[in-house]
């Protein structure tokens, strides 16, 4: 190991505290065109699961973006503090499951989360690659560093950091958005994160990361189920919707992407749910008839695109979310990249 952090090493910025118990992940706000800009870089957006590792004494935790202990449901992580350089660390990432390619997939982590059966889920870890992709570093042995500037800490992260199979640096490139998008475009992967090189971490959604999507995806929250057809099983199709001002609207209903597996779980999930009343502000046409649930359950779909009026085409079920609240589920506007950045510059130059 190396030595504990002083003052003459960490970057400026950096306070010297007591490790932090409780941390609200910085968010990125949705713009709607790729860029390129020396003063940003960018970064692969993951498509898993947000965490906040905290090491202390050589012991990892995860917690979850809404504050879910998710340790135990992932035990090939157990060991990366042997991975980091630092006796007290608070790490950012996202813990991913790959695919036979490298590539991560929602959908192979969807099985795991939740879990809380050690048989089930030492079981599902015998065929699961399952990593931690960091792209922050918030605190390391005596000092926060969320006042420090991004690069800074990223530096200051590929240095502590040891990668192995189970703990990865999520590297990024300066300057060269566009070409990164079109790359992560072709694999496809969920898109891109943009962040401004000087910018220090808020514990809130900012417009210091921006985020591009090439795949439309969203949480939404399940108000209800139709009956289903044939022989289908459970289900026919979730009833989904996402928050505005308060009020559930719906959006969509997918009956697509599900397994016998996915129908049982979710349908298993709803029953204590049921209820007479239907949750949206405006009850919506089915085809089917539909049993209504209270909306306490979130899910992930994809989708090609809105619709005027303000529809879902296409949805595909990806996976229930148990680390998302259904509040959080609300209608994200997607900003005009250009408008977002010129706003920025001006307050740069305001500091």
């Amino acid at each position: 190991m190396a030595k504990a952090a002083d003052s003459k090493e960490v970057c400026q910025g950096a306070k010297r505290v007591a490790m932090a118990k409780l941390i609200k992940p910085m968010l990125a706000t949705l713009v709607n065109e790729p860029f390129s800009d020396p003063d940003w870089l960018f970064e692969t957006k993951w498509d898993g699961v947000r965490a906040v590792c905290f090491i202390r004494n050589g012991k990892a935790r995860f917690i979850s973006r809404n504050q879910i202990e998710m340790t135990a449901q992932y035990p090939e992580l157990a060991e990366i503090a042997q991975s980091i350089h630092g006796s007290r660390v608070i790490l950012d990432g996202e813990i991913v499951a790959l695919d036979e390619n490298g590539v991560s997939r929602f959908q192979l982590l969807q099985r795991r989360l939740g879990r809380k059966n050690a048989g089930d889920i030492q079981r599902l870890a015998a065929t699961t690659r399952i990593a931690f992709y960091v792209f922050d570093l918030l605190y390391l042995d005596h000092f926060d560093l969320m006042g420090c500037k991004l690069i800074n800490r990223k530096a200051m992260l590929e240095g502590i950091l040891k990668s192995s199979k189970n703990i990865r640096y999520s590297d990024h490139i300066i300057g060269e958005g566009e070409k990164l998008f079109e790359v992560v475009a072709k694999v496809p992967l969920e898109g891109m994160i943009a962040k401004r090189l000087e910018s220090t971490y808020a514990q809130r959604r900012s417009a210091e990361w921006l985020k591009i999507k090439t795949i439309q995806q969203s949480e939404v929250v399940i108000g209800g189920h139709t009956e289903p057809r044939n022989s289908r099983e459970y289900f026919g199709a979730l009833v989904v919707g996402l928050y505005r001002d308060g009020k559930l609207h719906y959006v969509a209903h997918t009956g697509g992407g599900f397994t016998h597996q996915t129908l049982a779980q979710t349908y298993k999930l709803m029953q204590p749910l049921k209820t007479r009343d239907c949750p949206f502000v405006d009850k919506p046409k089915t085809n089917e008839p539909v049993q209504w649930v209270k909306p306490r359950l979130v899910a992930q779909v994809k989708f090609s695109e809105w619709t005027a009026d303000g529809r879902m085409r296409h949805p595909v079920f990806l996976g229930l979310r148990q680390d998302k609240k259904p509040e959080e589920c609300v209608f994200e506007i997607k900003r005009d990249t250009d408008q977002v950045l010129t706003k920025g510059a001006r307050k740069t130059k305001a500091r």
